[in-house]
């Protein structure tokens, strides 16, 4: 669980020492001291520290000379008493729209009237009725399913202590194919801050509170299943955006959104590595290849994203411990800077990663698809410390000037930023070529990604769809399904 320093935590006249679940670990006159607790306590984990965790710059008593009257935190809509905790001694409520606890008595330009509130609130441009809404809200049968198996969990005491009840109760209106828009908006946020806890679950521990709390939120048990259903929440909120003709610039919106969620969040992106390296070194392989490249642009995020020369210069003088793995799995390490069996540089093109590959079967497994060209796409996972990046007016170009780098991966699913779009395009398309459903075909294939015993309907279904194939073949999607049979066979390995 990350480190972080927050100010005006209740109770703490200065800087805070904080968890990640908003604990207090310590209080502080200055920053330094913060920052130096939570440098100390993330060193004797041997984590990242998280860095300032805080809320808007105006966020603010309510009784300051310039806060409209009644416009306090208690009275905001975003305000939910039904999650509360204790922080030295005061009460605080979770916020909906900051994904973070807040003082009742305080405010923030981001303040939405509540229903019980009779202060006029500013004026908003109307948004689509229910009724007229044109994007579906209903989540997908894998989610529905995820949320009815954490909700069993949870009934059999699974989830640990620290489950919110509107959790639970939100996760029983997934269940039955119910979502809010404000439930959709929080969705991608809380998988991409919460999806390490996935790391936890192994063979010998196979339930554990973190699992549970993912499933709730129709994400998991798997990093690939999490990150799928990120990927299709902000889908959702993507369409919403585009629905609503709010009077303010829609990519300002979506600027908005994502400066919120990357404050402190892992981020991932990924490309295909053309010019990489497998060599036989004694009786060991070598690895050389780009992680990163500069002054390329991106494939639309929706926003379209460059990484400019100097963004890890700062990040690898720091000597933290990174890593590099399959997959962004954790247990399937390929190299470390601290073992020195990683080595990371960075040059006129990008950030290049040159790695000593353990003797082990999926390494082994790895080094013949890259030299088949089976596999050859590169991720990094980062996130952006304050003023990091920088947008444009519009909120459609962003730069990324200095991030924090976490780990590097090889990976083998589909490249670079047409990842999502591209699986699911594909997806869709065999369904309607089949006449089978979409989401349980997705749902079968994301458990043979991931090495899992396929159900007899799961298997029947991908039977009866290599057979439709077969009668009726489409060339995109023999071609989709051939690329995604090599990367299982990877896959299937490490099982």
């Amino acid at each position: 669980m990350p480190y972080y320093i927050k100010q005006g935590v209740v109770g703490c006249s200065g800087w805070a020492t904080i968890k990640d679940d908003g604990e207090v670990i310590g209080c502080h006159q200055s920053k330094a001291d913060a920052i130096a607790q939570m440098v100390a306590v993330s060193l004797a984990e041997d984590i990242e520290p998280g860095g300032e965790r805080q809320l808007p710059d105006n966020y603010r008593p309510s009784l300051s000379e310039d806060v409209p009257v009644g416009r306090a935190c208690g009275n905001c809509a975003f305000y939910d008493e039904t999650m509360t905790e204790e922080q030295q001694g005061g009460l605080v409520a979770y916020c909906h729209r900051w994904d973070d606890f807040v003082r009742g008595d305080f405010y923030c330009n981001a303040w939405q009237e509540a229903e019980h509130s009779e202060e006029e609130p500013e004026e908003e441009p109307e948004l689509i009725e229910e009724e007229s809404r044109q994007v579906d809200l209903s989540p997908p049968e894998y989610m529905r399913a995820a949320a009815r198996r954490g909700l069993e969990l949870y009934a059999d005491g699974e989830a640990g202590d620290g489950l919110q009840p509107a959790t639970v109760r939100e996760a029983r209106l997934m269940a039955q194919g119910q979502v809010s828009e404000a439930k959709w908006r929080r969705i991608g946020p809380w998988i991409a801050r919460h999806i390490g806890d996935l790391a936890a679950v192994d063979e010998e521990t196979p339930i554990t509170p973190g699992l549970v709390a993912h499933l709730l939120w129709g994400s998991g048990p798997s990093r690939a299943a999490a990150e799928r259903a990120q990927e299709y929440a902000e889908g959702v909120v993507a369409r919403l955006d585009a629905e609503q003709d709010r009077s303010f610039n829609v990519g300002k919106r979506v600027r908005e959104i994502e400066m919120m969620r990357n404050k402190t969040e892992v981020e991932t992106r990924r490309l295909v590595v053309q010019d990489f390296e497998i060599r036989q070194e004694g009786d060991g392989m070598t690895f050389r290849g780009y992680a990163a490249v500069f002054n390329s642009d991106s494939e639309p995020l929706p926003f379209i994203e460059r990484i400019m020369p100097g963004a890890f210069d700062k990040t690898l003088k720091s000597r933290n411990n990174v890593k590099m793995y399959l997959n962004h799995d954790s247990t399937l390490v390929l190299g470390s800077t601290r073992a020195k069996t990683l080595r990371l540089s960075v040059d006129g093109k990008g950030l290049l990663a040159d790695a000593d590959l353990p003797n082990t079967s999926y390494a082994r497994d790895l080094a013949e698809l890259m030299k088949r060209g089976d596999v050859d796409s590169m991720s990094f996972g980062f996130s952006v410390p304050r003023n990091g990046d920088s947008w444009s007016e519009d909120g459609m170009r962003r730069e990324l000037r200095e991030v924090r780098l976490h780990e590097v991966s090889v990976v083998t699913g589909f490249p670079a930023y047409k990842a999502t779009s591209a699986s699911l395009r594909s997806i869709d398309a065999l369904a309607e070529v089949t006449g089978l459903n979409a989401d349980q075909l997705a749902e079968a294939l994301t458990v043979l990604e991931n090495g899992k015993p396929l159900s007899p309907d799961q298997a029947s279904m991908l039977e009866e769809t290599v057979n439709k194939l077969r009668v009726k073949p489409d060339p995109e999607m023999v071609n989709a399904i051939g690329l995604k049979l090599k990367h299982l066979d990877l896959l299937s390995k490490q099982f």
